[in-house]
């Protein structure tokens, strides 16, 4: 049943003691950006490992959390990794203990490469990310655990072009629309950090590039905005 997402923050942390969040996410929750970034952490999976020193909105909602309220933030995000990424290895990043998981991911699925064949059309290409996010959804339900799904912050124009060696077929704001359909057919909790930062850039005539790192990935100023925005939403 779709909660408002603070009031999922408010039953975790009153059912439980010493709740454990999970974070879910491509580099954008990994830290990417932010200073002090270095996968010298505990392993997550082969290939991936923790960035528990470096700064980002995870590392923050860590500290932040663990004072408060004596719960454990464990970022289990992987840089460069997709949709199909987190279906299938949901039982390596997803422990039957968790309390709570907060998933960001989508970032990476707006693009096809030239060697996979010929360009597709836009309508088409997003019809079937919002297929491959419906299964993602369904294997999160079937565990049980309550999950806040985000749709992820705005990119600068120049992350919203064609590569050297691919097509961008979709930008951050049909991830942004993908997951709020998926709130609208299926019943799931989504948060549009996309929405309140784009918002929040506009209200205080900031533009979205002085909060990135390389057109993509949040500096400190970012990073910290995206913690401050969360921490509002959930209310904590």
């Amino acid at each position: 049943m779709k909660m408002n997402v603070s009031d999922i923050f408010y039953n975790v942390l009153k059912e439980k003691s010493n709740p454990k969040i999970k974070l879910i996410g491509d580099s954008i929750t990994h830290g990417v950006g932010g200073t002090g970034w270095n996968q010298n952490g505990n392993v997550i999976v082969k290939g991936w490992a923790e960035s528990p020193d470096g700064y980002s909105w995870a590392n923050l909602l860590r500290d932040y959390m663990k004072e408060k309220y004596g719960a454990t933030v464990v970022n289990k995000a992987c840089t460069g990794t997709n949709i199909e990424f987190v279906t299938n290895h949901f039982s390596e990043l997803v422990d039957p203990d968790d309390d709570l998981i907060i998933c960001t991911i989508g970032t990476n699925n707006r693009d096809q490469n030239f060697s996979d064949g010929e360009k597709p059309q836009k309508e088409v290409f997003l019809q079937k990310l919002y297929e491959k996010i419906k299964v993602m959804y369904g294997v999160f339900e079937k565990s049980g655990i309550p999950t806040v799904f985000m749709a992820n912050i705005p990119a600068a124009d120049r992350n919203e072009q064609d590569g050297t060696y691919f097509w961008r077929i979709l930008h951050m704001s049909d991830i942004n629309e993908c997951y709020k359909k998926l709130a609208r057919e299926c019943g799931a909790n989504v948060l549009s950090l996309y929405d309140l930062f784009s918002d929040y850039c506009r209200e205080n005539n900031i533009c979205i590039d002085e909060l990135l790192f390389d057109g993509l990935h949040p500096n400190d100023k970012g990073y910290k905005l995206m913690f401050d925005l969360l921490i509002k939403a959930f209310a904590i």
